[in-house]
């Protein structure tokens, strides 16, 4: 489990960066922010397109944002999203977190926010995806990957 002080600096950093989300087609913006090992944070919205397929989940802009940097191994992602019910990352999202608890090591922890801030859930990759595919199954080697450079 990660601190309480690290989880409400998640929460207020997710809610932050939904407002920058790029929604043209939906106008519904999530916001994402990932806690690394050492404690850095790296956010992420969603960005849409036009075009059918081009577009990014927050969770997913911020794990690409993470890894541009350099940082690989992650404690925790928190996903403020734009309703008042439950809502959970989508399938891709979670088969990509999935890959990095495979790298990290680390069952990643992961706290939804309704769209008043409040948190719904508090869960982890592994109650949610309990049994998937990565680079273990496929046989892939990510031993670099597990030097954290963050």
């Amino acid at each position: 489990m990660i601190s309480k002080s690290d989880e409400k600096k998640l929460i207020k950093s997710a809610i932050e960066t939904q407002k920058f989300a790029y929604v043209p087609v939906s106008k519904v913006g999530v916001g994402a922010s990932l806690l690394t090992k050492e404690g850095h944070i790296y956010n992420g919205c969603n960005v849409q397109s036009v075009i059918s397929g081009l577009g990014i989940c927050a969770e997913q802009c911020a794990i690409h944002n993470a890894v541009a940097h350099g940082a690989y191994n992650f404690k925790a992602i928190c996903v403020a999203f734009p309703s008042l019910h439950s809502t959970r990352p989508c399938g891709s999202c979670l088969q990509l977190i999935h890959e990095f608890k495979e790298v990290s090591n680390y069952d990643i922890q992961i706290i939804c926010l309704n769209k008043n801030g409040k948190v719904v859930e508090r869960t982890s990759i592994s109650k949610l995806l309990p049994k998937s595919y990565g680079p273990v199954e496929s046989h892939k080697n990510i031993s670099k990957y597990k030097k954290n450079l963050d």
